[in-house]
Protein backbone atom coordinates (compact mmCIF):
# COMPACT_ATOMS: atom_id res chain seq x y z
CA UNK A 1 0.00 0.00 0.00
CA UNK A 2 1.44 3.51 -1.13
CA UNK A 3 2.23 5.46 1.63
CA UNK A 4 -0.28 8.65 0.94
CA UNK A 5 -3.09 6.41 1.61
CA UNK A 6 -2.26 5.36 4.90
CA UNK A 7 -4.43 6.61 8.03
CA UNK A 8 -2.56 9.51 9.84
CA UNK A 9 -2.29 9.69 13.82
CA UNK A 10 -4.96 12.03 14.31
CA UNK A 11 -7.38 9.89 11.85
CA UNK A 12 -10.94 9.18 13.45
CA UNK A 13 -10.10 5.36 13.37
CA UNK A 14 -6.79 5.92 15.71
CA UNK A 15 -7.45 3.75 18.89
CA UNK A 16 -5.11 4.53 21.88
CA UNK A 17 -5.45 1.93 24.16
CA UNK A 18 -5.17 -0.58 21.22
CA UNK A 19 -1.56 1.29 20.11
CA UNK A 20 -0.30 0.53 23.88
CA UNK A 21 -1.99 -2.68 24.27
CA UNK A 22 -0.23 -3.97 21.21
CA UNK A 23 2.98 -2.15 21.34
CA UNK A 24 3.91 -1.58 24.62
CA UNK A 25 1.64 -4.02 27.91
CA UNK A 26 2.58 -7.28 26.74
CA UNK A 27 5.51 -9.15 27.35
CA UNK A 28 4.32 -11.34 24.29
CA UNK A 29 4.66 -8.54 21.37
CA UNK A 30 7.86 -9.95 20.02
CA UNK A 31 9.60 -6.39 19.58
CA UNK A 32 8.86 -5.42 23.66
CA UNK A 33 12.46 -4.78 24.29
CA UNK A 34 12.79 -2.77 21.42
CA UNK A 35 9.50 -0.30 21.87
CA UNK A 36 9.66 -0.93 25.98
CA UNK A 37 12.99 -2.19 26.83
CA UNK A 38 14.95 0.57 24.98
CA UNK A 39 13.61 3.51 25.68
CA UNK A 40 12.75 2.24 29.33
CA UNK A 41 17.24 1.66 29.66
CA UNK A 42 17.84 4.89 27.88
CA UNK A 43 15.81 7.24 30.18
CA UNK A 44 16.97 5.35 33.27
CA UNK A 45 20.79 5.62 31.84
CA UNK A 46 20.23 9.55 31.07
CA UNK A 47 18.17 10.45 34.36
CA UNK A 48 20.55 8.03 36.70
CA UNK A 49 23.55 9.98 35.42
CA UNK A 50 22.90 13.83 36.67
CA UNK A 51 23.21 15.07 32.84
CA UNK A 52 19.68 16.03 32.62
CA UNK A 53 18.51 17.92 35.41
CA UNK A 54 15.59 20.41 36.33
CA UNK A 55 12.43 21.62 37.94
CA UNK A 56 9.84 20.81 35.00
CA UNK A 57 9.31 18.92 32.02
CA UNK A 58 7.03 18.31 29.31
CA UNK A 59 6.46 14.99 27.50
CA UNK A 60 4.75 14.96 23.89
CA UNK A 61 4.72 11.59 23.42
CA UNK A 62 2.68 9.05 20.97
CA UNK A 63 -0.72 7.51 22.74
CA UNK A 64 -1.38 7.08 26.16
CA UNK A 65 1.92 5.94 27.12
CA UNK A 66 3.49 6.02 30.48
CA UNK A 67 6.78 4.09 30.99
CA UNK A 68 8.53 7.16 29.65
CA UNK A 69 8.07 9.25 32.68
CA UNK A 70 8.65 6.35 35.00
CA UNK A 71 12.51 7.56 35.71
CA UNK A 72 11.26 11.18 35.34
CA UNK A 73 9.50 11.46 37.63
CA UNK A 74 12.37 10.63 40.05
CA UNK A 75 14.17 14.24 38.60
CA UNK A 76 11.57 16.20 37.82
CA UNK A 77 8.84 17.52 40.22
CA UNK A 78 6.86 18.71 37.82
CA UNK A 79 5.52 16.83 34.62
CA UNK A 80 2.79 18.44 31.97
CA UNK A 81 1.96 15.96 28.97
CA UNK A 82 0.93 17.07 25.82
CA UNK A 83 -1.06 14.41 23.85
CA UNK A 84 -1.72 14.67 19.75
CA UNK A 85 -5.19 13.71 20.36
CA UNK A 86 -8.59 13.73 21.96
CA UNK A 87 -8.65 9.91 22.96
CA UNK A 88 -5.00 9.74 23.85
CA UNK A 89 -6.35 12.57 26.85
CA UNK A 90 -8.97 10.85 27.91
CA UNK A 91 -7.14 7.01 27.99
CA UNK A 92 -4.01 8.43 29.59
CA UNK A 93 -6.67 10.40 32.30
CA UNK A 94 -8.05 6.67 32.87
CA UNK A 95 -4.61 5.74 34.11
CA UNK A 96 -4.20 8.64 35.61
CA UNK A 97 -7.38 7.96 37.97
CA UNK A 98 -6.86 4.52 37.98
CA UNK A 99 -9.95 3.77 36.37
CA UNK A 100 -10.96 0.08 35.69
CA UNK A 101 -10.20 -0.67 31.94
CA UNK A 102 -6.85 1.73 31.72
CA UNK A 103 -4.03 0.47 30.39
CA UNK A 104 -1.80 -1.85 32.42
CA UNK A 105 1.54 -0.07 32.40
CA UNK A 106 3.21 -3.14 35.26
CA UNK A 107 5.26 -4.67 32.52
CA UNK A 108 6.75 -1.47 32.34
CA UNK A 109 7.39 -0.09 35.69
CA UNK A 110 8.37 -4.05 36.71
CA UNK A 111 10.92 -3.47 34.11
CA UNK A 112 12.23 -0.35 35.43
CA UNK A 113 12.62 -1.47 39.18
CA UNK A 114 14.60 -4.07 37.81
CA UNK A 115 16.94 -1.63 36.58
CA UNK A 116 17.12 0.58 39.34
CA UNK A 117 17.89 -2.24 41.80
CA UNK A 118 14.50 -2.92 42.93
CA UNK A 119 14.69 0.10 45.14
CA UNK A 120 10.74 0.45 44.97
CA UNK A 121 7.73 -1.51 44.39
CA UNK A 122 6.04 -0.69 40.92
CA UNK A 123 2.86 0.58 41.89
CA UNK A 124 4.74 3.21 44.70
CA UNK A 125 6.69 3.76 41.43
CA UNK A 126 3.30 4.47 38.83
CA UNK A 127 1.87 6.61 41.67
CA UNK A 128 5.23 8.93 41.82
CA UNK A 129 3.98 9.82 38.34
CA UNK A 130 0.36 10.62 38.85
CA UNK A 131 1.87 12.85 41.51
CA UNK A 132 4.69 14.80 39.33
CA UNK A 133 1.63 15.15 36.37
CA UNK A 134 0.54 18.66 36.67
CA UNK A 135 -1.49 18.65 33.44
CA UNK A 136 -2.61 17.11 30.53
CA UNK A 137 -2.68 19.47 28.02
CA UNK A 138 -3.95 19.21 23.94
CA UNK A 139 -1.53 19.56 20.89
CA UNK A 140 -3.57 20.37 18.06
CA UNK A 141 -1.94 19.12 14.68
CA UNK A 142 -4.25 21.23 12.32
CA UNK A 143 -3.07 24.91 13.72
CA UNK A 144 0.28 26.58 13.18
CA UNK A 145 0.44 27.45 17.16
CA UNK A 146 -0.99 23.63 18.65
CA UNK A 147 -1.34 24.90 22.18
CA UNK A 148 -2.77 28.40 21.65
CA UNK A 149 -5.51 27.95 24.14
CA UNK A 150 -2.70 27.52 26.99
CA UNK A 151 -0.03 29.45 28.21
CA UNK A 152 3.00 27.10 29.60
CA UNK A 153 6.40 28.10 30.38
CA UNK A 154 10.02 27.47 29.04
CA UNK A 155 10.86 24.02 30.90
CA UNK A 156 14.39 22.17 31.64
CA UNK A 157 13.40 18.99 29.85
CA UNK A 158 11.03 17.89 26.54
CA UNK A 159 10.98 14.61 26.34
CA UNK A 160 9.48 12.83 22.78
CA UNK A 161 8.66 9.08 22.53
CA UNK A 162 7.97 8.27 18.44
CA UNK A 163 5.42 11.20 18.16
CA UNK A 164 6.64 13.65 16.09
CA UNK A 165 7.16 11.21 13.06
CA UNK A 166 3.20 10.38 13.46
CA UNK A 167 1.94 13.97 13.08
CA UNK A 168 4.27 15.22 10.63
CA UNK A 169 2.53 14.68 7.40
CA UNK A 170 6.25 15.57 5.17
CA UNK A 171 9.61 16.51 6.40
CA UNK A 172 9.11 20.06 6.47
CA UNK A 173 6.03 19.49 8.76
CA UNK A 174 8.88 17.58 10.62
CA UNK A 175 10.95 20.75 11.19
CA UNK A 176 8.32 22.85 12.15
CA UNK A 177 7.15 20.32 14.89
CA UNK A 178 10.93 20.42 15.92
CA UNK A 179 10.91 24.02 16.32
CA UNK A 180 7.76 24.18 18.04
CA UNK A 181 9.59 21.93 20.78
CA UNK A 182 12.10 23.95 20.96
CA UNK A 183 9.98 27.11 21.67
CA UNK A 184 9.12 25.05 24.82
CA UNK A 185 12.43 24.55 25.70
CA UNK A 186 14.84 26.92 28.03
CA UNK A 187 18.45 27.77 26.53
CA UNK A 188 20.38 25.41 27.77
CA UNK A 189 17.28 22.80 28.28
CA UNK A 190 17.79 19.14 26.53
CA UNK A 191 14.96 17.34 24.04
CA UNK A 192 15.51 13.87 24.78
CA UNK A 193 14.12 12.06 21.06
CA UNK A 194 12.68 8.94 19.95
CA UNK A 195 11.95 8.09 16.62
CA UNK A 196 12.37 5.38 13.81
CA UNK A 197 14.75 5.71 10.92
CA UNK A 198 13.54 4.28 7.28
CA UNK A 199 9.95 4.02 9.09
CA UNK A 200 6.76 2.92 7.02
CA UNK A 201 3.73 2.03 8.99
CA UNK A 202 2.53 0.94 12.05
CA UNK A 203 -0.88 -1.07 12.60
CA UNK A 204 -3.14 -0.93 14.63
CA UNK A 205 -5.77 -3.70 14.46
CA UNK A 206 -6.27 -4.09 10.65
CA UNK A 207 -5.75 -0.13 10.16
CA UNK A 208 -2.12 0.92 8.87
CA UNK A 209 -1.41 4.59 10.08
CA UNK A 210 1.38 6.31 8.39
CA UNK A 211 4.63 7.27 9.96
CA UNK A 212 7.17 9.54 8.43
CA UNK A 213 10.75 7.95 6.67
CA UNK A 214 13.89 9.75 7.62
CA UNK A 215 16.88 8.65 8.15
CA UNK A 216 19.46 10.06 10.50
CA UNK A 217 21.32 12.38 8.46
CA UNK A 218 17.89 14.21 8.27
CA UNK A 219 17.40 14.36 11.75
CA UNK A 220 20.76 15.56 12.46
CA UNK A 221 20.03 18.91 9.79
CA UNK A 222 16.36 19.19 11.38
CA UNK A 223 17.69 19.49 14.94
CA UNK A 224 20.94 21.70 14.38
CA UNK A 225 18.38 24.06 11.97
CA UNK A 226 15.40 24.17 15.05
CA UNK A 227 18.29 25.63 17.41
CA UNK A 228 19.84 22.43 19.09
CA UNK A 229 23.45 20.79 19.63
CA UNK A 230 23.50 16.85 19.32
CA UNK A 231 24.67 15.79 22.36
CA UNK A 232 24.59 11.96 21.73
CA UNK A 233 22.57 9.73 18.84
CA UNK A 234 21.83 5.75 19.78
CA UNK A 235 20.70 3.67 17.30
CA UNK A 236 19.17 0.20 17.68
CA UNK A 237 18.83 -1.93 14.58
CA UNK A 238 15.27 -3.83 14.49
CA UNK A 239 16.34 -7.27 15.31
CA UNK A 240 13.40 -9.44 14.10
CA UNK A 241 11.03 -8.88 11.45
CA UNK A 242 7.09 -8.05 12.60
CA UNK A 243 4.26 -7.49 10.23
CA UNK A 244 2.42 -4.93 12.73
CA UNK A 245 5.59 -2.23 12.57
CA UNK A 246 7.98 -1.54 9.38
CA UNK A 247 10.82 0.20 10.31
CA UNK A 248 14.84 -0.78 10.09
CA UNK A 249 16.07 1.15 13.62
CA UNK A 250 15.22 2.74 16.50
CA UNK A 251 16.75 5.97 17.16
CA UNK A 252 17.27 8.19 20.52
CA UNK A 253 19.07 11.46 20.57
CA UNK A 254 20.20 13.64 23.05
CA UNK A 255 20.20 17.31 21.96
CA UNK A 256 19.97 20.77 23.73
CA UNK A 257 18.92 23.75 23.15
CA UNK A 258 21.54 26.09 21.76
CA UNK A 259 19.32 29.70 20.85
CA UNK A 260 16.05 30.08 19.59
CA UNK A 261 15.13 30.54 16.25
Amino acid sequence: MDSSHHKHYHDEEFDPKGLVDAYCCSENFPLIDETVGFPLKKMHEIFSSGRVRGDTMIDISAGPTVYQLLSASDIFKEIIVIKCTEPSIQEFKKWLKKDPGAADWSYASKALCELEGNREEWQVKEDKVRRAIKQVVKWDVSKDNPIDHVVLPQVDCVLSLWVLQAISKDKEAYRSNLKKCASLLNIGGHLLLFGALNAKYYMIGEHKFFFLSCDEKFLREALRDAGYIIENVDVLPSRRGCDFIDYEHFVYIIARKEREV
